[in-house]
């Protein structure tokens, strides 16, 4: 993958994290249909560049963040949002890191791979056109981590979109959509470093070369530029449709290569 390659990525994965279509699935097909990578070195690099939305992330919930860090230190705050993120986290890496492995370590043909991301896509188009919004205001306990990190954990698999499968979730347990898109990308950052740091295990010889990081920099700075106007966007947008359209549009693709 040269620098060109890894910064058209870069700007896929930047546009696409903060949109319910599962940006790990829009880049890997994009290096697969656009440069001809290989299946798992695509998936691969998504994975990494999710390094730059990351840190766009970071900086964009950094209050939140700190209000999280001040419970730690403080006894008399509610950390109840702290007890929820370690329990999604805890239980997103128990279901994320066996079909994240499987992923980048079988190689699948790639009529079958790609026409897996095309299923999970619509699924994930499903669970968001099933959604309804609630007005009702829940409090974020252990439990509730538990439930929604067990949902977000399916989302290593290419097509199953993180923040469109948790905001599902976190819904049907009662909180407003404005409310479950905070925290599903709360719950994003240390779901994001705990693959970041497990990458290297999870694909053996996998080793960031400047490409990458180049990738991972254009992700980053795109994440941060687009962040606050696409998860407007998001919110007030049918999203299960063009969910629905990209794993029709994936499936066709596989089902053509067998020609």
């Amino acid at each position: 993958m040269d620098v060109f390659q890894a910064a058209v990525l870069g700007l896929v994965q930047g546009i696409t994290e903060w949109l319910p279509v599962s940006s790990k699935a829009m880049v890997t097909l994009s290096g697969k249909f656009l440069f001809g990578m290989p299946y798992q070195e695509a998936l691969a690099t998504a994975i990494f560049l999710h390094i730059g939305t990351l840190i766009a992330a970071t900086i964009y919930l950094r209050k939140d963040l700190i209000q999280i860090f001040r419970s730690v230190l403080e006894k008399k705050m509610d950390r109840s949002m702290l007890k929820f993120l370690v329990a999604a986290t805890l239980m997103t890496g128990v279901i994320a890191i066996p079909l994240l492995f499987f992923a980048l370590n079988n190689e699948l043909p790639e009529y079958l791979f790609t026409i897996i991301i095309g299923g999970f896509l619509l699924v994930t188009a499903f669970l968001q056109r099933s959604r309804k919004d609630s007005k009702a205001e829940t409090v974020l306990n252990t439990r509730k981590g538990i439930i929604t990190g067990f949902f977000q954990g399916f989302a290593g698999i290419p097509g199953m979109s993180r923040s469109g499968t948790t905001i599902t979730a976190l819904i049907y347990q009662k909180l407003s959509i404005k409310d479950a898109m905070r925290v599903s990308f709360l719950m994003s950052i240390p779901a994001v470093l705990g693959a970041e740091l497990m990458l290297p295990f999870l694909k053996g010889g996998f080793v960031p070369g400047i490409s990458e990081m180049v990738g991972a920099a254009v992700a980053g700075i795109v994440g941060f530029l687009t962040i606050g106007a696409l998860l407007k966007l998001a919110a007030g947008t049918n999203f299960w449709k063009v969910c629905a359209f990209l794993g029709v549009i994936a499936i066709v693709l596989g089902l053509l290569t067998l020609l």
